[in-house]
């Protein structure tokens, strides 16, 4: 305990100086950028913390998540292009929000600001299934399928929780969407339980085609100039959810984001999955699989789906075709791979979608690699078996189905 002594110490010196230089708003800017999307008072974490006096009430826990680095709790580093916006917290930064949660003076938080993105208010449109699901009070991960109706096609740019603070909304970690305009999945969703258990593929297009929703991230948006065309039909909303202490009614509820005259190129979904998985108990592995580029493509997002066991994911673009000389002949393994994406700390309950903040182009011919890392040992922190056993592919937590869905629109001059 004497280095974490040690540590706080020292980042509340640090906050006194710079408060006496004129900083002393910036604890309350950290927190109103990092924290309060989720913890304002329409966000989707259970814990509100959109006052200063409920920040300083909440210092102990708060410190103990920001100092470890769980909070914020989503991690992806960025390529080389800065194509992917970093979340995680500077050193300053935490150093700062520490310094003054350790203080306790809410004035250190009086300015922040809560969030005006307008995502409080029930959209009137929403997209719904007729039952909802009762989550068990306690066990493991659960995931449950619902299907809902969406009476018209439409050209969408993304999409988001349509009322992230109900609570019905709280059991769900993680929502991916997919359309099924054949109702095909109609026949599994016959009984009166509200859904189905259901994970990877979702009939026949992948689930997280249309995107995927958690609850570090309760709204999905394509970047400028690509949309989604959504048919009329079936949506399929697969959910992750975990217990909350009580028996709790699941009912999703999402609502489109509208496209603009401008978000003409449409996005499809490419799923790549782990096919064969089994992890063996008090093991770590590393699983590689590769899909090969047949035409030029625009890459927009990057949705990873794992279990209890998937900790570590790495995307990258390896161009098998010189991109610097198109019309030279192939020179397979000549140009280093392109890091579209490095997930360090994968969590089933904190992750989300990725979004690149332009678009990443993939050349005919280069191969997508993405490599996911498992931990199956008792060091794992969602490790569900004392002691670990066997894991083959299945339903979390006691089960592992990973898979890549990368969300792409094909280039304008692809051949």
């Amino acid at each position: 305990m004497l280095h974490r002594a040690a540590a706080i110490l020292a980042v509340t010196v640090s906050a006194c100086v710079a408060r006496a230089d004129g900083g002393g708003d910036a604890a309350a800017r950290v927190f109103t950028r990092s924290c309060l999307p989720c913890h304002g008072t329409n966000g989707s974490a259970p814990l509100v913390l959109d006052s200063a006096e409920r920040i300083v009430r909440n210092r102990r826990l708060a410190s103990m998540l920001v100092e470890d680095g769980t909070m914020p709790p989503s991690i992806a580093l960025p390529s080389a292009d800065g194509l992917v916006a970093d979340r995680r917290l500077s050193s300053e930064d935490r150093a700062t929000l520490l310094a003054a949660l350790a203080a306790g003076a809410t004035d250190a938080f009086d300015a922040i600001k809560p969030s005006t993105d307008g995502r409080a208010a029930p959209a009137h449109d929403a997209i719904a299934p007729a039952r909802a699901w009762t989550m068990p009070a306690s066990g493991g991960a659960r995931v449950r399928t619902f299907l809902a109706p969406n009476p018209s096609a439409a050209r969408v740019r993304g999409v988001r929780v349509a009322d992230p603070g109900a609570r019905a909304q709280l059991p769900i970690r993680m929502m991916f969407l997919a359309a099924d305009p054949r109702g095909t999945m109609r026949v599994l969703d016959a009984g009166d339980d509200g859904g189905f258990e259901a994970m990877g593929n979702v009939g026949l297009v992948p689930s997280g085609a249309l995107g995927a929703l958690s609850i570090v991230r309760p709204s999905f948006e394509l970047p400028p100039g690509f949309c989604f065309e959504v048919p009329a039909g079936d949506i399929a909303i697969e959910t992750i959810g975990e217990p909350i202490g009580r028996a709790a009614r699941v009912l999703p509820r999402v609502a489109w984001i509208p496209a603009g005259a401008d978000d003409t190129r449409p996005v499809r979904a490419l799923a790549i999955p782990a096919k064969s998985l089994l992890l063996r108990a008090d093991t770590c592995s590393t699983i590689e699989f590769t899909h090969a580029a047949r035409a030029d493509i625009d890459v927009v997002a990057v949705i990873v789906k794992g279990g209890a066991f998937l900790r570590s994911a790495e995307i990258d673009v390896r161009n098998d075709v010189r991109n610097d000389v198109r019309n030279d002949a192939r020179a397979a393994g000549n140009a280093a791979p392109t890091r579209l994406l490095t997930v360090p700390d994968y969590r089933m309950a904190f992750a989300e979608p990725w979004v690149f903040t332009r678009a990443q182009r993939v050349t005919a011919g280069s191969t997508i690699v993405a490599r996911l890392g498992f931990d199956n040992t008792a060091d794992n922190p969602q490790q569900p078996s004392r002691p670990p056993q066997d894991v083959e592919g299945g339903l979390p937590p006691l089960g592992e189905d990973a898979m890549v869905v990368v969300l792409y629109a094909e280039a304008a001059n692809s051949r």
